[in-house]
This record gives structure tokens, sequence and C-alpha cells, in this order.
């Protein structure tokens, strides 16, 4: 529509320009002494309108000649753009693809345009972390850090690949500095828990596993078993210093006491401070609650010929017992062991042949004939001892066989 309105008008203009040409009888004189020119009004028109356009032609060549540097320039900025950009698309398809070599190859190239620089090195350091060249990671780090908009993510960054490569200290400094200039961002909180866990700081573990709210941020089974693990190590720690762990003990949740592998920590480091009937109590009350074979184990273990007292209550919770965890094997052999322990060979002897009877894995086999073996040498048996210490030896060596061939 807009050129037949430009035909048009050309048309009119034309015809226009006609009937003046032709109605148009003027002259133009110019007196240059001693010279005279007479031209016609309408060619002089038409030399004065020559003469504008040759101006405009001249003055256009000479602003294009000015421009002309600018244009180019302009030009190969945009073929760098563009090839850049085409660069750091290939480059992040390759990284998601897996294909870390030529994801940094095309991050290097896309880094040619200064505006992309910051992002394709960001690219790159991912790509030669991934492929674990921690030199090459660093430089293309540094040259990202370089831009002031991507200096934060670098360091969170920074903070990432040291845990990643196991320096949780380096990792936490970096992420308090974060923290100090106000950045409070959830995958940091998560960061510091990796990187306190790494480091054993396991009082801060149990902070951030409450402050990352378990169930929605922290899948439940997670925080649970990070909270048990840094239970666990936290009575480890404080093992040396008894007063300090009756201190820590008590500040641990009343649930989180019955768990099998916190209450045995815990009964342990009693039993070898002296702590007979901390150690009995703690170990009583997680079995009141569930079993645990592990635990039923130190339950006898954990206890002493020369304390006839603690030995008397511990043979009483578990005849208290008897009615759940009879089905055990491990349950029938802790009571044998504790009325072999208080002397009392009959029923040791006779909870002990039950034990055999419920024909129990290996270890527990193997353990029951050795005491079995002890009673009757204790008991001037030889024959039976005999037997029961041949038999003892018979179940170590071939669950021996057995692990060797599977190893195989």
């Amino acid at each position: 529509m807009r050129f037949l309105l430009w035909i048009l008008g050309l048309f009119v203009s034309a015809v226009g320009l006609a009937v003046v040409v032709r109605s148009s009888y003027g002259n133009v004189v110019f007196f240059w002494p001693p010279y005279r020119i007479d031209l016609s009004l309408n060619f002089f028109l038409l030399l004065l309108l020559f003469f504008y356009v040759l101006l405009f032609l001249v003055i256009k060549a000479i602003h294009l000649a000015c421009k002309f540097p600018s244009e180019i320039t302009a030009y190969r900025n945009r073929k760098k753009e563009s090839e850049s950009n085409q660069a750091l698309k290939e480059s992040l398809k390759a990284f998601f693809e897996g294909q870390f070599i030529q994801s940094g190859k095309m991050a290097e190239k896309a880094m040619e345009w200064e505006y992309n620089r910051a992002c394709a090195a960001m690219i790159a350091a991912y790509a030669f972390h991934a492929l674990r060249l921690p030199g090459r990671r660093d430089m293309f780090l540094e040259t990202a850090e370089r831009d002031p908009l991507f200096g934060t993510a670098c360091r969170v960054t920074q903070a990432k690949w040291l845990i990643d490569d196991h320096k949780p200290l380096d990792a936490l400094k970096v992420i308090d500095r974060l923290n100090a200039e106000g950045i409070q961002y959830l995958y940091l909180q998560q960061m510091s828990l990796e990187a306190n866990r790494l480091a054993g700081n396991w009082s801060a573990v149990v902070e951030l596993v409450h402050s990352l709210e378990p169930g929605r941020i922290l899948p439940e089974t997670v925080a649970g078993l990070l909270e048990k693990q840094a239970c666990e190590n936290i009575l480890s720690v404080s093992a040396q210093d008894i007063e300090t762990v009756k201190t820590i003990w008590k500040a641990v949740p009343a649930d989180w006491q019955k768990k099998p592998s916190i209450a045995l920590r815990a009964a342990r480091i009693f039993y070898h401070a002296g702590l007979l009937d901390e150690s009995r109590n703690i170990m009583t009350r997680a079995l009141h609650a569930d079993w645990d074979a592990d635990l039923m184990c130190a339950y006898s273990e954990f206890s002493s010929e020369k304390n006839p007292v603690d030995l008397e209550k511990r043979i009483e919770c578990c005849l208290q017992w008897e009615e759940n965890y009879s089905i055990h094997p491990q349950w029938m052999l802790a009571l044998g062991e504790l009325y072999y322990r208080q002397n009392d060979f009959e029923r040791a002897r006779f909870y002990f042949e039950r034990t055999l009877e419920k024909q129990p894995e290996s270890f527990l086999l193997s353990r029951t004939h050795f005491l079995l073996a002890q009673l009757c040498e204790k008991s001037g048996q030889s024959e039976q001892a005999a037997y029961h210490y041949r038999e003892s030896s018979l179940v170590i060596q071939t669950e021996s066989v057995l692990i060797a061939g599977q190893q195989e």
C-alpha cells in the first residue's frame, strides 16, 4: 500500500512540475564583469536542484566515510556476540550431556566476547571440576570472579568445591564470610551442614538439622540419621571426660537415649569409666523400648563378676523380657552368660543348650560352644569341654572358608 502511494505521489509531482515549467517564462541573469550569463528560470531551477542533490550526496558520502570504521567495529562485535552466544549454548548443552571436555572447549570460545566471559568461565570451571582438574578449574573461577556480578556466585561455588575436595574447614571460612555479608541462602545452610559434618563439628550439625525443618527441607530419615550420628560422635569425642559425658547425656532427648546405637555408645563409655549402674540403666531403657541384638550382646558383655548386685539386676531384667525376646538366640546366650558369670553353671548350661537348639548364626554358635567348653572345663568335664572347643573351632573355620570363597 505504501509503495502505491509513493508511485501516485511521484506521478502527481511530475505532472505539477510539467505544468509549472510550461507556464514559466522568467529569466535569471548573472553579472560577472565583464561577463553576463542569461539563464531561463526553468534551467536555473534545474541547476539549483542538481546542486542541492550533489551537495547532499557529498555530505552523505563524507558522513558514511566517517562512520565506516565504527560500522566495521559494530559488525565485528555483532559477529563475535553471535558466535559467543552460540558457543555458550553448545557449552551448556554439552555440559548437561556429560561431555565435559567439549563443554570446556566451547566455554573458552564463548569467553571471547567480553559480556559472556564471566558466565562462560563459570561453565568452564564446572566442566573442569567434573573432570577432576583443579588447576584449570580454579583458573577459570578466578576469571569469573573478576566480574563483580559473579562475586557471590563464585564464593558459593568455591565453598561447594572445597567440600567436594574434603576441605571442610576452608569451606566453613568461605561460608562464614558470606554470612557476614548478610547472605543467608538455604543452599548455604545445607553446605554448612555438610561441611560441619565432615569437620566433626557435631554440635553445629545438630543445630543446623533443627534449623532446616526436618520433613520439609531436610528429609526426616536424613535428619534422623544425622542427629543420631551427631549424638554418637559427641559422646565419643567427650569420652575421656566422664563429667562432660554425663552433661551431654542429660541434654540428649529421651527418645534419642533409647536409640540402640546411641545407647550402646553411651553404655560403653560409662562401662569403661567403671559406672556399671549408669551403663546398665541406659541399656535397660533402650531394650525395654525395642529389641536390638547388638545391645543385648553388650548387656551381658558390660557386666562384672566382681559386682554380684549388678549381675542380679541384669538377670532380673532379662527374665522380664522372656515373653517378648525368648525367640531370639542372642537373648538366651546373654542370659546364659550372665548366669555363667554368676557361677550358676546349671542355669547357664540350660540357656546355652537352648541357644544351640535355635541354630543361631555362626558368630553366636561359635561363642555358645566356646562358653559351654569353658563351663564344662570348670565343672571337670574334660571330654565335653574338648568337644565344644572343637565345635567352636570348626564353626570359625567353616565361616572363614565361606568368606574366602565369596571373595574369589
